[in-house]
């Protein structure tokens, strides 16, 4: 996987965006990452999605309509 974007949101969780392909589909992945209390890289969580890549301008839309929540 390619990390293409990071947020992080709090000194110890990050949000990563990644893109790669698996069993020949490329795919999206957007995950929480955490520093453990030991050492200073940061490692993937079960907590996520994953999804094709042909899906991102669908979800690309999906994100945007939150711009438009009172």
């Amino acid at each position: 996987m390619k990390q293409i974007a990071q947020l992080d949101v709090t000194d110890n969780k990050r949000l990563v965006l990644s893109i790669g392909e698996f069993r020949g589909v490329e795919r999206v992945d957007l995950r929480q990452y955490v520093k453990p209390k030991e050492g200073d890289e940061y490692i993937p969580t079960p907590k996520g999605i994953n999804f094709s890549a042909e899906w991102i301008d669908d979800f690309v839309k999906m994100v945007e309509k939150l711009k438009e929540v009172d």
